[in-house]
């Protein structure tokens, strides 16, 4: 998601610059439109934040699109579209639409209703609104309900909406009463919808129009297939036929709407069956048809292959989810024993259902290592860095002119209430519980929780990521084990420790905010290893053929529990071969 958020950013300058040209082509006839692009530019300089949160208005895209088209043509602008305009560079990012927040098991999604303004037309349907504050709260009340289908039964899907959704435009519904709901290709981070009082139905349109949103952004980046042809294809879920370009649109959210319903089949019911054989055979239709097509890029074919092969894959046997006890079974069948101090990396998706998410995972792992175990997490905080380096760690490219005033307004790191970043649910679920303690490091911290954490956690020098002076080693000391909790080899965290100690490994500069004595933030640039965790797939394999890793299951999810210290001698050992 932060790759196609940094795809929009691009485009979009690029789309200002064009208005800009056309608006200097028209000259006096576009007086009001000429002021965008230095009005954004100064807005950048001026609020970083705010710069963004205009860039990535959802209809951003749609009113650029049409001005330039307006202007080109010699036509003149509405005057509601100035008025919008004058409000985005006033570093309002659009009217006062109402906001609303649904939250289930510390997962939030907070979108905007979007009751008013321009370009909403863009999705096609009829819009709802201005909404009252009645109408307001039944759809909070509507979404906080579907959120807590989409958190508890198709966690996979929460972490990527709640990092792009940010708008969504009511609708009317159809004039039979009906549902309607609408993706539009220029309003990235917007979906549009009727109200709908069943939660599962109208987590299912969040879903089916959030991944219409992904594959637009997608294609924006990589195109799939080759210019329309003026040619038709049947799509198996409407009437008329479609170009490849709205079939593939069609082909890629059903096979959402497959895995949806793939996942409800653990909760049993008709319908769940009858809606998964259904758009399980439209979307292999479809997949077939685009691969037939020729038009598709190879990119294209690679992805629809890939999709083909997916919604191919048979349902797991319908079983309800996961509770606490039946986790901790499986993590005792797996080995994991009381008193063990192990550091976790997971992926909750991989889980499969779990009866309260994340917390409930949290209270397994905590009941077989009991009191006098440790559970330890990895809360790393890179974002924590140089806007220069942002490629790298936040995903997004920020130009060298914003640099400075970036650096300026960056928050120091606090251990006590910084999120960590990119590592999963997990390790934030294990920082904020009572009595858990953290590392200091700013960018690569751990947390810990149980008698031994205190001895973990604290003395992490502040220019050693995960080397001698950090959690790894103490960890190593006491005899900490690792569980990989559905996720590679590629995450392991411990192999870093074997880096340090490979004669030669280069060193590279870092740099990030910290406080000051006064808590004021301050900028702490070091010297450490350069590390590198491409290697990590095919080391962990070579470890795993010596036999000194355990696997199983805990839930769905593939498991592998071994050795820090064991894994780390192998990992000094291969790495050290290769140098």
């Amino acid at each position: 998601m932060a790759l196609l958020r940094s795809g929009q950013l691009s485009k979009r300058k690029l789309l200002v610059r064009a208005l800009h040209r056309a608006a200097e082509r028209r000259g006096p006839a576009a007086a009001g439109l000429g002021a965008v692009y230095p009005g954004l530019l100064d807005l950048g300089r001026r609020d970083p934040e705010a710069w963004r949160a205009v860039m990535l208005h959802p209809y951003l895209d749609e009113g650029l699109a049409r001005a330039v088209a307006v202007l080109e043509r010699g036509e003149e602008i509405e005057p509601t579209w100035l008025t919008w305009w004058e409000e985005l560079l006033a570093g309002a990012p659009g009217p006062a639409w109402p906001i609303v927040r649904a939250e289930c098991d510390g997962q939030v999604l907070q979108v905007r209703l979007a009751d008013s303004g321009p370009f909403r037309d863009a999705h096609g349907h009829t819009l709802d609104g201005p909404l009252t504050g009645e109408r307001t709260r039944h759809w909070e009340k509507a979404l906080s309900a579907a959120w807590k289908v989409l958190v508890q039964r198709h966690p996979w899907h929460v972490r990527p909406m709640a990092a792009c959704l940010t708008t969504l435009v009511p609708l009317r519904p159809g004039p039979d009463g009906t549902a309607v709901s609408s993706a539009a290709r220029r309003a990235y981070g917007a979906v549009a919808a009727s109200l709908q009082e069943d939660p599962v139905l109208l987590a299912l349109t969040l879903v089916h129009e959030f991944l219409h949103v992904q594959l637009g952004a997608l294609m924006d980046l990589l195109p799939l297939h080759a210019p329309p042809t003026g040619v038709r294809y049947h799509a198996p879920w409407r009437p008329d036929p479609r170009p490849a370009g709205a079939l593939l649109q069609g082909m890629y959210a059903h096979l959402g709407v497959t895995d949806f319903w793939r996942a409800e089949l653990a909760v049993g019911g008709r319908r769940a069956r009858r809606e998964y054989s259904t758009w399980r055979g439209h979307t292999v239709d479809a997949a077939r048809t685009l691969l037939d097509s020729g038009e598709l890029l190879p990119a294209g074919v690679r992805f629809v292959t890939a999709a083909d092969e997916a919604v191919r894959r048979p349902p797991a046997s319908p079983r309800p989810p996961r509770t606490r006890s039946a986790l901790a079974a499986d993590l005792s069948g797996l080995g994991l024993r009381t008193g063990d101090t192990v550091l976790v990396h997971a992926s909750l998706r991989a889980l499969g259902p779990v009866t309260g998410g994340v917390e409930t995972v949290v209270d397994a792992l905590r009941e077989v290592l009991g009191p006098a175990g440790t559970l330890v997490a990895y809360t790393q905080t890179p974002d924590n860095s140089d806007p220069s380096r942002w490629h790298l760690t936040r995903g997004c490219t920020v130009p060298e002119e914003h640099w400075a005033g970036l650096r300026a307004r960056m928050s120091a790191y606090d251990p006590s209430s910084t999120p960590c970043f990119g590592v999963g649910v997990l390790p934030e679920a294990v920082r904020t519980r009572p009595g858990a303690l953290r590392s200091a490091h700013p960018q690569s911290s751990f947390t810990a929780l149980g008698p031994r954490a205190r001895h973990i956690t604290e003395d992490h020098a502040p220019d050693c990521h995960l080397g001698e002076r950090s959690p790894l080693a103490r960890l190593e000391r006491v005899g900490a084990r690792v569980l990989l909790l559905g996720v590679g080899y590629d995450v392991c965290t411990a192999f870093h420790l074997a880096e340090y100690r490979v004669p030669g490994r280069p060193r590279v500069p870092y740099a990030c905010v910290v406080a000051d004595e006064r808590d004021r933030p301050t900028w702490y640039r070091y010297l450490d290893v350069a590390l590198d965790a491409s290697p990590f797939a095919e080391l962990g394999r070579s470890f795993e053929a010596t036999g000194a890793v355990s696997r199983g299951s805990v839930g769905d999810a593939e498991c592998r529990l071994l050795d820090l210290a064991a894994a780390v001698d192998h990992a000094t050992e291969w790495l050290g071969a290769r140098a």
